[in-house]
């Protein structure tokens, strides 16, 4: 270590702090383009251009003007078109208007700024102190009764025994699960869009059954008490037929509240007035899935956002440990300092300067370092048993799914069958009333049993449809009638790093046995 030191002190002069300046920007500007070559993938310049807003808000926030007026006058924007909404429609407003976006923005730009301390730590320092001291005059001496001080320290560290380093690559892995974060919540947010717009349209098809039902009921309570004014049925029947009825119209004002309920929760999340009226395509259809499940599992564990951060999260475990490790090495700055005197401000009667090299290093400390170490390592050791959860629990929840969209998918070919069985049940038993042939409670459970088949009809759409957009949520990615949609993002996601874009297998396009 004293060679070290002797060593710094013969060979460093005055020019040399030009040299380490230069020497310490070029790292600096070098490092915060380059990362590990490992994450190479997801690398950026430490100065990235501004960030597009995706969110209304963001265009506020992320902009120029982040005034509190800004954020006043900030307009939704309008509908695309007059006409009923898509889904895709919905799709596309909402993130634009989404405030939780937003502040998926702001965490990304918190960890620019983050890497950009880190990236700091590479750089030298410098200090500067201007001062005056005011006194009396000490007779038969030449010092004068003010004296002014004008000090100028550089500093520069050498060697930090790889903590500045573990220190950056901390930041730009934490840039990366910012990024991540930021699909999750647009991920999250696409979810919540299709569960309110299929929430909708499953309780517009509810309302419409218990309207119909509230129609038939009132005829065929109309019938009975023409059957009972005549004298053809007893009054049991009139009754039976009235309570049959305001229990339709129970449901159907039940539905009521419900579809306002589901419109309002998609209005807030387009960011309009939570009353605003709304008119969607009905899109609850039964399209085909073009994968299998073991094809969901692969995409999932790949893409699945919340497996992507806890990958990130096992490698700065790893580099944690090599924070702690740093304590166990020696550490060596460069110190220039630069200093004048005066008797004025100019300070220039005397002036000297001297640069030095130190090095600092703990020689014991109890164990105290290696405990460190140690404690990093559990550290790294719980991150890779929670990657395990994280992929276990996106695979059960990609085969929950899957399977609920089996299950969906084969009640709804047969709750069609019922409906239509139910439908010309309710057709003869209704005209073989009006013969007198049938009785009054075979009409109303003939009702009964068409309302139930409808609703499990819908049911089942909504469901299927419901568990196609939950498996895309899982998966991380989109999935359409001709196979999985391109990802949104520009670069390879930290899954992708061992494996290459070019590199990925094809998912290939599955018939579906049915």
């Amino acid at each position: 270590m004293r060679k070290i030191i002797e060593f710094f002190l013969m060979t460093i002069n005055r020019s040399t702090i030009v040299v380490l300046l230069v020497f310490g920007l070029t790292s600096a500007f070098f490092l915060s383009g380059c990362a590990d070559p490992v994450r190479h993938t997801i690398s950026r310049p430490f100065i990235d251009a501004p960030i597009d807003a995706e969110t209304v808000f963001g265009e506020a926030t992320l902009g120029e003007n982040r005034s509190e007026q800004a954020i006043k006058d900030i307009k939704v924007p309008d509908l695309p078109h007059s006409g009923p909404l898509t889904l895709d429609d919905c799709l596309t407003l909402a993130p634009k208007v989404s405030p939780a976006l937003d502040n998926s923005d702001q965490e990304y730009l918190g960890a620019m700024w983050s890497r950009w301390q880190a990236i700091t730590d590479f750089l030298p320092t410098v200090g500067m102190s201007y001062g005056v001291n005011r006194g009396t005059t000490v007779s038969n001496t030449s010092f004068p009764a003010d004296q002014w001080s004008w000090s100028t320290s550089v500093s520069q560290p050498v060697f930090t025994g790889g903590r500045n380093m573990a220190n950056y690559l901390l930041k730009q892995l934490g840039l990366s699960a910012a990024d991540v974060q930021r699909v999750q919540s647009k991920e999250d947010l696409l979810l919540a869009v299709k569960q309110s717009f299929y929430g909708v349209l499953a309780s517009e098809k509810a309302l419409a059954v218990a309207k119909t039902a509230v129609v038939n009921l009132t005829s065929h309570l109309n019938v009975a008490r023409n059957f009972y004014d005549v004298g053809m049925v007893p009054q049991n029947q009139v009754l039976e037929a009235e309570v049959q009825l305001a229990q339709a119209q129970q449901d159907e004002t039940n539905r009521q509240r419900d579809l306002t309920v589901n419109k309002a929760r998609l209005n807030i999340l387009l960011r309009r007035p939570v009353d605003a009226p709304l008119k969607l395509k009905d899109e609850l259809g039964h399209p085909r899935f073009p994968l299998d499940m073991a094809e969901c599992l692969q995409v999932g564990i790949r893409d699945n956002p919340e497996v992507q951060l806890g990958r990130i999260s096992v490698e700065v475990g790893a580099k944690n440990v090599d924070v702690a490790r740093s304590a166990l090495y020696p550490t060596i700055n460069v110190n220039y300092n630069n200093n004048s005197l005066g008797g004025s401000g100019e300070v220039r009667d005397a002036e000297r300067w001297n640069m030095t090299a130190t090095a600092n290093i703990n020689l014991w400390e109890w164990g105290k370092a290696k405990a460190g170490v140690e404690m990093s390592k559990v550290s790294l050791n719980q991150a890779i048993n929670g990657l395990t959860i994280l992929e276990d629990n996106t695979k059960l929840e990609i085969t929950s799914n899957f399977q609920n969209l089996i299950s969906a998918d084969r009640n709804i070919s047969v709750a069609q069958k019922a409906v239509e069985a139910a439908r010309e049940d309710l057709r003869m038993v209704t005209e073989r009333y009006q013969e007198q042939v049938a009785t009054n409670t075979e009409v109303l459970d003939a009702q009964t049993h068409y309302n139930t088949a409808q609703y499990n009809y819908y049911a089942a759409l909504y469901d299927y449809n419901l568990s196609w957009a939950a498996i895309e949520r899982t998966m991380g990615r989109r999935v359409t009638t001709s196979g999985l949609a391109p990802l949104a993002r520009t670069k390879p996601s930290v899954a992708e790093r061992e494996l290459p874009v070019e590199q990925m297998p094809p998912v290939p396009l599955l018939n579906n046995q049915r």
